[in-house]
């Protein structure tokens, strides 16, 4: 890892099953590593070093709803590949069920199970 990259997200879901569901395929594409699995988490990396904590909350915090707009984290963006590989990915999750919030050349913003907002932008 290179001084100020970041190091980790840790993200903390209401439905850890259906999370890692969606998060299994997505951080796939991005070529991220499935490279720890428990009963409340699981863990990807990518080949960078960065990786990015799932952890489903406790029973008290079930049923607080994410909020994009207030105090906290608003959305997570990757880099993504190419505008073709942009498009493949926005037909799949399309086919999916998935949220888009916003496609606009070579970015995409779509909600993950949580309602939390991702983005990705192709290279141009």
């Amino acid at each position: 890892m290179e001084f100020g990259q970041v190091h980790h997200i840790e993200y903390y879901v209401n439905d850890l099953t259906k999370s890692n569901e969606f998060w299994d395929w997505f951080m796939s594409q991005l070529k991220y590593e499935k490279v720890s699995e428990w009963n409340e988490g699981v863990s990807w990396e990518h080949s960078s070093g960065t990786y990015i904590c799932f952890v489903q909350v406790d029973k008290k915090s079930l049923n607080i709803k994410n909020n994009r707009q207030g105090n906290g984290l608003n959305h997570i963006a990757f880099k993504g590949g190419s505008l073709e590989q942009l498009n493949s990915m926005q037909k799949e999750l399309e086919s999916k069920g998935v949220t888009i919030l916003k496609r606009d050349g070579h970015y995409l913003c779509f909600e993950d199970p949580n309602e939390f907002a991702v983005e990705v932008y192709a290279s141009k």
